[in-house]
Parts: C-alpha cells; sequence; structure tokens
C-alpha cells in the first residue's frame, strides 16, 4: 500500500527541511515547479508527500509508480477531490482506496447502527438486498443478515447465482431466504434495502421503496431522487479508529479515517480471515452518513454493537 499526501502548507510541507524561514517559501515555490516531493518513513509505511498537483509533479509519481509497480494507493481527502490526481490514477490503473471494501465487510454493522438509532431490532425487519454480481463476501453478508433479519430478500437479475446460496441456508439454519427478481413487491415491504452494486439507472428504473424505507448503498455513492420516497439514503460510514492504529492518526493528518483503516486492513485474503481482524480490532461505526451529509448516530448506546463473534 502507498500513501499519497497532498500537503499544501509552505510550514508543514518544509518541516523536516533545514533552511532558514526566509527562504522556505520561495524553497517550496522551487520544488513545485521541478515537481518535487518528499518521501515519509511510517514505521514500514511509506507516504509520499507533495506541495501541488501539476504536470511535473505526476510526471515524478508514474515513473515511481511503474518502478515500484504500484497497484493501490490511499490518499488524503485533498487528492480525493481533485481531478486531476483522479484522472492520473485512473490512466495509470492505481486503485485508490475509498471505504468501500470495508463498508461492504461491516454491512451488517452497519445495519445495526441504524436499527440501534430508532430502538429497533432484527427480528422485526424485513430486509432486501440488490446484488446482481456477488463475490464470496457479499454471499457470507447475505448468509449473515438472513440469519438475523426477520425476513430477508435478494432482489437480482442473476437468479441462479444465488441458488446454491439459498439451499445451504435452508438446509443448515432452516431458514428461507427469498431469492427474487419481483423488486416491487419484496421492497414495498422492506424497511432497510441493502444495495450492493445496482447503478443509480437500475434503481430509478426498477425499484420502488416504501415511503419511510432507509437504502444503504455499499459499492459507491448514488444519489437517487424519487418524488414519493422521504427514506434516508445513506451513501458513507465514520469509524472509531481502533486504538492499536490511533498513534497513525497525526502522522496521516488529511487522511479519512475510515478510509486510512481499510488501507491498514486491505489484503487478498478469505472473508473469514478479515471477519477475525475485525472482531480483535473491536471495531465501531460512530455514524452513517446520508445523501444529504446528515449523521445517523446511535443515540441509545453511543458506538453500537461490536461484531457478532458467533457469525465467525
Amino acid at each position: 500500500m502507498v500513501y499519497i499526501k497532498l500537503e499544501e502548507n509552505v510550514d508543514k510541507f518544509m518541516a523536516n527541511f533545514s533552511v532558514p524561514k526566509s527562504m522556505k517559501k520561495l524553497l517550496f515555490k522551487s520544488k513545485c515547479r521541478k515537481g518535487k516531493f518528499a518521501i515519509q518513513k511510517i514505521d514500514r509505511m511509506e507516504c509520499i508527500v507533495i506541495p501541488e498537483v501539476n504536470r511535473r509533479v505526476l510526471s515524478r509519481l508514474k515513473i515511481l509508480a511503474d518502478i515500484r509497480c504500484w497497484n493501490n494507493v490511499c490518499v488524503s481527502n485533498n487528492l480525493l477531490e481533485n481531478a486531476d490526481f483522479l484522472t492520473f490514477a485512473s490512466q495509470n490503473s492505481l486503485k485508490i482506496m475509498d471505504g468501500r471494501w470495508l463498508f461492504q465487510n461491516i454491512i451488517d454493522q452497519a445495519v445495526e447502527c441504524l436499527l440501534d438509532s430508532n430502538h429497533q431490532k432484527w427480528e422485526m425487519k424485513e430486509v432486501s438486498i440488490l446484488c446482481n454480481h456477488p463475490n464470496d463476501t457479499m454471499i457470507e453478508k447475505i448468509k449473515e443478515i438472513a440469519m438475523k433479519a426477520k425476513v430477508c430478500n435478494v432482489l437480482t437479475g442473476q437468479i441462479k447465482q444465488f441458488q446454491k446460496t439459498e439451499e445451504e441456508i435452508y438446509r443448515t439454519n432452516g431458514i428461507l431466504l427469498n431469492v427474487s427478481s419481483n423488486y416491487k413487491k419484496a421492497l414495498l415491504k422492506s424497511s432497510v434495502i441493502i444495495n450492493f452494486d445496482f447503478t443509480k439507472k437500475e434503481l430509478e428504473k426498477r425499484c420502488i421503496f416504501a415511503k419511510d424505507s432507509v437504502l444503504i448503498n455499499v459499492k459507491e455513492n448514488v444519489e437517487i431522487s424519487k418524488k414519493y420516497w422521504e427514506g434516508k439514503n445513506i451513501t458513507f460510514f465514520a469509524i472509531d479508529m481502533p486504538t492499536k492504529y490511533e498513534s497513525y492518526l497525526e502522522e496521516f493528518e488529511g487522511f479519512d479515517e475510515s478510509i486510512l483503516y481499510e488501507s491498514f486492513l486491505y489484503k487478498n485474503t478469505s472473508y473469514r480471515n478479515i471477519k477475525k481482524e475485525l472482531l480483535e480490532d473491536d471495531l465501531k461505526i460512530v455514524y452513517l452518513l446520508d445523501q444529504n451529509h446528515e449523521k445517523i448516530e446511535n443515540f441509545s448506546l453511543n458506538l453500537p454493537k461490536p461484531l457478532d463473534k458467533n457469525a465467525i
């Protein structure tokens, strides 16, 4: 994992350079023009600090990316909003951490946070899951949610992909998982809808939500407008950084905590191994963020319940 930070503050960028204060600003501008950047070592991690996003900086970053074979990068918030940098990352096949992988792994905890904020329980809720292209994590999450909710529907255009899961849940737990392409019937009865991979177009064309239902978009921030719908559209989340990583917050100032934690956890391994790490870290969601940037907090417990250890 490579970390890249845009530091436009002259004093902060020049903090590690032994030059007179009167020369810092001139040297800073010189480095910007020449496309130079600083490389900081944080334990075993490497953080590249750039003073500006310009053609020369991006050219030098590309050379370094090619030499070191970069794949995944975690960047500061201001770079997540920089069009030139995002274009550079896309053109060079760099995956930018955005918190969505982590969101997928803790989606059941996100629902718990939502229910706790309204003093509600799983066993009283009908949950619908929108998914056309399931991966291993999605399948495991569907199994966990099916065992908790009163009713669990999987709405998909690829019914055959879920037949094995449907049979396994019934065989091992005696629970019916409703797999269907009848979106309207199920969604109008559901108070919580989890969208794993439906696009904005699919949501607006195929789906009709109950008036006060809550939609949780996992894969991406999908802003939708439905005149009749008065429910919440959850687009992101915030975590309480686990204790063992708190010391990094100062070093990685300007990074989103949820995305930063995702970068620490991210690896090519099984869902079971990721789940174990989440349990060991006792990860907690502080709040959910909706389309209008309003926070949905767990008012009854301040922080949501830890992950269910029985799910492992």
